[in-house]
């Protein structure tokens, strides 16, 4: 199934995109991270959905339950999350008039072959279409516009958040461990124990303690095998 990531910024309506085939939460701290590195800044507050990886929980009359490992995050590159009231889409107007030009300028007609090029294609699209167009609210382009809103946000910090998710897994006895119904090989000598498996976006990484036994390019389609390679490479 995919997915796509918008985040806008407030004052120029740059927009950063990015398709993704998964909506996990190192997916969706990695599209973050991708997204300050491509605005070079960090803004000081993002408003974001009630979705689980940003919110566990809301109580009227109470404050929002944020998601710790994304309050970890925003700690990180120095942002306040706001969420937004519950059915109050209005709220971030800017994000969901976005996903209605992605829909109706790019998306419409596209044919895209592969998974492998749509966020080339998406980039391009940014490039030389969205973030330089006259934007119907502010008459401007929003990268002339970004040249007077990019001094008002925050640097990017010196070290990324490490947005691996650690998943602790018992490997079966043909040393196989299971993530997203998919199987991937470590060591044999392994087999039937516990194992720690460190997911990010692209790679899985999988620990016996503290020792690097394997690591594999991850990979989405459905109830697959995935070999280890006789020579892995190490961390």
């Amino acid at each position: 199934r995919l997915s796509f990531f918008i985040m806008v910024l407030c004052y120029s309506r740059l927009m950063y995109l990015e398709f993704t085939v998964s909506q996990t939460m190192e997916h969706f701290l990695g599209c973050h991270q991708r997204a300050f590195q491509a605005f070079g800044k960090v803004p000081g507050k993002v408003m974001v959905d009630n979705l689980r990886s940003a919110v566990l929980k809301r109580l009227t009359g109470e404050a929002p339950v944020l998601n710790p490992r994304y309050r970890d995050f925003a700690d990180h590159y120095g942002f306040i999350i706001t969420p937004c009231a519950v059915a109050r889409g209005n709220e971030k107007g800017r994000v969901e008039n976005a996903v209605g030009y992605v829909k109706k300028n790019l998306l419409n007609g596209l044919d895209i072959p592969s998974f492998d090029v749509i966020n080339a294609a998406a980039k391009v699209w940014l490039d030389n279409i969205a973030n330089v167009r006259i934007h119907g609210e502010t008459r401007q382009r929003p990268i002339d516009r970004f040249q007077q809103e990019v001094h008002q946000l925050r640097p990017l910090p010196d070290v990324p958040f490490d947005i691996g998710t650690v998943h602790q897994l018992r490997a079966n006895n043909q040393f196989r461990v299971t993530l997203d119904t998919n199987r991937y090989s470590i060591p044999a000598e392994y087999a039937s124990q516990r194992v720690i498996l460190k997911a990010y976006p692209d790679r899985l990484f999988i620990f016996y303690q503290d020792k690097l036994i394997a690591q594999h390019v991850r990979c989405y389609d459905r109830h697959q095998d995935f070999e280890l390679p006789d020579h892995p490479r190490a961390l």
